[in-house]
């Protein structure tokens, strides 16, 4: 019995992991489709303007690198069913062999029986004992082989059962498949069309290079603006935390203490900073509805050739003017106004800071303590409606992905 059962445990436990990653890769599929549905959604209200934007251009091309992931990913489920299919079949050709073998026991075994009963039944063969000593001994020896008999045969049961267990797995898994395969051919349909459509898009586009690199210049020199006065509103922060650090070590000295407090943050922000860097991966997004238009670090420009941006956070594009939230619990440490980005607000979290830019309207003020997802103003749109967050996440002055960090 140990064998049997030692030999189904080690068949399942590669299933297992199978089943792992084909559950990642199903999560990861349906947050693609919910990423290209936010997207289709903003292509679809663009269709009734007439000029082709840059915007416009950003979004399909998100579309595109989107749709490509998902059929990767489906791609990738189908390659996680195949080999589940040929672990099943596998297990059930082990479980097979084994079952054929417990089966000539059993049979051998009842071949057994069945001839010692043609000669003799169970209470003759017993109460033709010699002795009463006997007569025990034949007993436990009849008692024993029964009992072993029926353990071999539950054992048969068992395995018959795995066996066709993972015959009905393998039949729901090729229905999955099948509806994977449907679901890669059309993605790679739309697929095709996305990119007619960003081809054309480009050409369009592309005829104002000219436009282009002057709002290029542009644009880069109001986010090096930007990028100081966030550095500003950080440093500054840096400079109370360590004066605040600096005259606890003085006090502490002075009632005659050697300890020094080595950390820059008070207990609440240290605590503060810990809770927030637990929730990577779980940040609410800072607008109820969009896509990200443009990713963080560095990346080429989507018409101009051999020109990269920089982007410091991320772009979140949207339609219409709508509130901005904060995505977690802390303090208002900077409200500026920067040329090309409107208003932005800063929230320390510890020494973790998010930074909102575009705002057409600032609800909060500095020094405002914050909950997580209370609104901080308005973000603006232009004269399409086109509404484009900027945000940043930063951990004292080191720059941050925030894709990482939202859900």
């Amino acid at each position: 019995m140990r064998y049997v059962l030692g030999l189904v445990l080690l068949l399942i436990v590669p299933a297992i992991c199978h089943a792992q990653s084909k559950e990642q890769l199903e999560k990861e599929r349906k947050k693609l489709i919910q990423d290209i549905e936010k997207t289709k959604k903003y292509l679809e209200s663009t269709t009734k303007t007439k000029q082709t934007t840059l915007k416009d251009l950003k979004a399909i091309s998100v579309q595109v690198d989107n749709r490509k992931k998902l059929i990767s990913t489906i791609s990738g489920e189908i390659s996680a069913s195949d080999q589940k299919i040929i672990d099943n079949n596998q297990k059930i050709d082990s479980l097979s062999k084994n079952l054929t073998r417990l089966n000539d026991q059993y049979l051998q075994m009842q071949r057994y029986t069945y001839l010692r009963q043609l000669s003799n039944n169970k209470w003759s063969y017993l109460l033709s004992s010699a002795n009463l000593n006997t007569f025990l001994l034949r007993w436990r020896y009849m008692s024993q082989f029964e009992a072993f008999n029926a353990k071999k045969q539950t054992e048969i049961n068992k395995l018959r059962e795995e066996i066709e267990k993972n015959t009905v797995e393998i039949t729901k898994i090729k229905e999955e498949k099948g509806k994977l395969l449907e679901q890669e051919k059309q993605q790679a349909t739309t697929l095709e069309k996305e990119k007619e459509a960003k081809d054309k898009m480009l050409k369009e586009i592309s005829s104002k290079e000219s436009t282009l690199k002057k709002d290029l210049e542009k644009k880069k020199s109001e986010r090096e603006k930007l990028n100081a006065a966030i550095e500003r509103v950080i440093n500054e922060q840096l400079r109370l935390a360590r004066e605040k650090a600096s005259a606890s070590s003085s006090t502490a000295s002075g009632s005659g203490k050697t300890e020094k407090k080595e950390n820059k943050l008070d207990d609440a922000s240290i605590k503060l900073a810990a809770e927030f860097s637990q929730n990577k991966n779980k940040l609410p997004w800072p607008i109820s509805s969009g896509f990200i238009s443009s990713g963080f670090g560095v990346q080429p420009h989507p018409t101009i050739k051999g020109v990269t941006i920089e982007n410091n956070g991320i772009d979140i594009t949207g339609k219409g003017s709508k509130d901005v939230k904060c995505v977690f619990n802390g303090e208002v440490v900077g409200v500026t106004k920067v040329p090309g980005y409107n208003h932005m607000v800063i929230v320390r979290h510890g020494n973790y800071y998010s930074v909102y830019s575009n705002l057409s309207e600032v609800y909060v003020k500095q020094g405002s303590k914050l909950s997580g997802q209370q609104a901080i103003g308005k973000i603006s749109t232009d004269e399409n409606g086109d509404a484009e967050l900027h945000f940043e996440l930063w951990k004292d002055k080191t720059k941050l992905n925030p894709e990482s960090w939202l859900r």
